[in-house]
């Protein structure tokens, strides 16, 4: 088909111009419409993301805030004091072998004696606390600690053996 225009030319001018806008309306109306429905369906979803970001944000100032104001010296010490008892559980741990038979000496049964509280220390002293029913089986307990070569020296106070029947003991000692 043949279309001739013979009109002049500014009103050919005002078609083509009003072409051109009905096509730009169109398109424009269009990326509006399409924005809208994009944002409309998106904000739902972006909403609670949106204030959840916020409360986050909140959140670390806060945190922030307050490890500023920790004291880390404190920390620090209590860092190296766990340390220390950690690496004094190793070596308690190496040497417990030396416990275990002393543990195995005093829960051998004595007749009269009741062994209440026994420790060593990192250095090999201990103390051995305890209740006698009289003055003779403390003396033979004692004799019997000696006798098993496990320790280097073995004291008892005068105290322990004041008493002639119901003696509340305690002996001190350096394990070999």
């Amino acid at each position: 088909m043949l279309h001739t225009n013979l009109l002049p030319e500014e009103e050919k001018k005002a078609i083509i111009l009003e072409k051109s806008l009905r096509i730009i309306k169109f398109f424009g109306i269009t990326v509006i419409a399409t924005l809208i429905i994009g944002i409309t369906l998106l904000a739902p979803s972006y909403l609670p993301l949106y204030f959840q970001n916020n409360e986050f944000k909140n959140t670390l100032a806060i945190q922030q805030e307050a490890a500023v104001k920790r004291d880390y010296g404190k920390i620090v010490s209590d860092t190296l004091q766990i340390q220390a008892i950690i690496s004094s559980l190793r070596q308690t741990a190496d040497n417990s072998s030396a416990a275990l038979d002393i543990f195995d000496l005093l829960a051998a049964p004595q007749p009269g004696i009741i062994v209440s509280e026994f420790t060593i220390d990192e250095n090999g002293s201990i103390t051995i606390a305890g209740n006698a029913a009289a003055r003779n089986d403390l003396l033979a307990f004692e004799q019997y600690l000696r006798d098993s070569s496990r320790f280097r020296d073995l004291a008892s106070p005068l105290t322990n053996i004041i008493k002639e029947a119901n003696i509340d003991f305690n002996l001190r000692g350096t394990v070999k």
